[in-house]
């Protein structure tokens, strides 16, 4: 009977350190899948005052400015949308 009593504790041990094992594989994981997405941010600094920016941008040069290309980037669980598509802009009790 001694034995059966001691031996009780063993499983509890067991699921305490297996838990913490899959915590800290949970916690590598998600600090080495946020590593990837670092390296594609670019830094630069700008020199200037905020009023050169202001005083070069005059309505004129704002009408003739053209749109950057922007990139195109999938996120998992995006709904990928045909170009033809129109958005959804129409409300059913206008005419």
């Amino acid at each position: 009977m001694s034995q059966q009593k001691r031996l009780l504790p063993l499983p509890l041990i067991g699921m305490i350190l297996l838990g913490l094992l899959f915590g800290l594989y949970m916690a590598v994981w998600k600090r080495a899948s946020k590593g990837d997405s670092s390296k594609n941010i670019v830094k630069h600094s700008v020199g200037g005052s905020p009023n050169d920016a202001l005083n070069y941008w005059t309505a004129d040069k704002m009408r003739k400015a053209k749109p950057a290309e922007m990139p195109h980037v999938q996120t998992p669980g995006q709904e990928k949308r045909r170009p033809q598509d129109p958005p959804h802009t129409s409300h059913p009790h206008q005419s």
